[in-house]
């Protein structure tokens, strides 16, 4: 039951972020005359869902030991 909830809301989630990401293209264009509720909530939500995305889904913010860039060492050349 866990992973269907799981399923569930990641989908819900990418839909959200795509169709934000969707209103905000169609509103810097010019295409949105006039707004609805919708889309200025989709585009004042944006931010949140691409720092959700960044800080969890993607693979540069995770503090993976095997993203991470491999430590330096001070041995000479």
């Amino acid at each position: 039951m866990k992973h269907i909830a799981l399923l569930a809301a990641g989908f819900g989630y990418m839909v959200l972020l795509i169709e934000a990401l969707h209103a905000a293209v169609a509103w810097w264009k010019g295409e949105l005359a006039q707004p609805g509720w919708s889309d200025i909530a989709l585009i004042g939500a944006l931010p949140l869902l691409v720092w959700i995305w960044w800080r969890y889904i993607s693979p540069f913010g995770q503090k993976c030991p095997k993203c991470a860039l491999p430590p330096e060492t001070d041995k000479p050349q």
